[in-house]
């Protein structure tokens, strides 16, 4: 959650073009709560925002989001950003958006950071759009690139016996026994990964040329996870272990015709 705690855009298939108003109730979200930030400061736009039972993962340990905003003070840092990759639940009200944040000082062009958000949305029985989880990454400031106008999109499809826990656990099994190789049977032509200290990448093939340039091979430890209403897009969240470093990550699922896919992945 970078862009909160630190005060290469895929083409749009012409199968999907259909399907890129599904997720227009997401994008509003994501764009309202950056407008506001812009306009009322941070803190105002991550309380308005950030649902009551968000997460926050911070050094190992995982806090209520909410109660963590209503304990930092104001800050005038300009923190801007904007959805690169959506898609949105059939159930109308979850979705997620991942794209680039910056930081400047006020009044200044220079940059401070950059990095790359990844938010998981879900609409409240008050009809208020509010964030669950909200997690990034930083990478060098000077690659920092703004997103095309209209985020790329991506269609998802139910599976009434959909498990959240379940989906991640048959990844990791693999994984334990394959390694890097299990991802072919898990990633989509679309899929993102967000890896601390890299630009994001988009696409099967570019992801496991990232994930290859890890100096070893990370472990997952999954501590949590849940299920759009639609029963199409799910979320895992947990501990992630590599050269005796913990951090944390973030994986995103959508469910296509071909079965559970990595749509976003995050890796601190």
């Amino acid at each position: 959650m970078y862009r909160a705690l630190n005060l290469t855009c895929l083409p749009l298939a012409a199968a999907l073009a259909a399907t890129a108003q599904s997720a227009a109730p997401v994008i509003r979200a994501e764009r309202s709560f950056a407008t506001h930030a812009a306009t009322h400061g941070v803190r105002s736009a991550f309380l308005t925002y950030t649902d009551s039972t968000a997460i926050s993962m911070e050094n190992g340990q995982y806090l209520n989001a909410l109660a963590q905003w209503h304990q930092r003070p104001d800050s005038k840092i300009n923190l801007q950003w904007a959805p690169q990759f959506a898609a949105a639940s059939a159930d109308s009200a979850s979705g997620f958006t991942t794209g680039p944040y910056y930081m400047r000082h006020p009044d200044a062009d220079t940059l401070l950071s950059a990095g790359q958000y990844t938010t998981f949305w879900k609409k409240n029985s008050d009809g208020a759009w509010k964030y669950l989880i909200d997690f990034g990454i930083q990478y060098p400031k000077k690659q920092y690139t703004a997103p095309e106008a209209e985020p790329v999109t991506v269609s998802v499809t139910p599976d009434p016996q959909a498990n959240a826990m379940a989906v991640e656990e048959a990844f990791l099994q693999r994984y334990k026994n394959e390694g890097i190789a299990a991802y072919g049977a898990f990633l989509h032509s679309m899929s993102w990964l967000n890896l601390n200290r890299y630009k994001p990448v988009g696409g099967a093939d570019r992801f496991r040329e990232l994930i290859s340039r890890m100096p070893a091979a990370p472990q997952f430890e999954p501590a949590g996870s849940g299920l759009s209403g639609g029963k199409d897009l799910a979320y895992v969240y947990g501990n992630l272990v590599y050269e005796g470093r913990r951090a944390h990550y973030f994986r995103i699922w959508g469910h296509t015709p071909d079965g559970w896919k990595i749509l976003v992945q995050v890796m601190q």
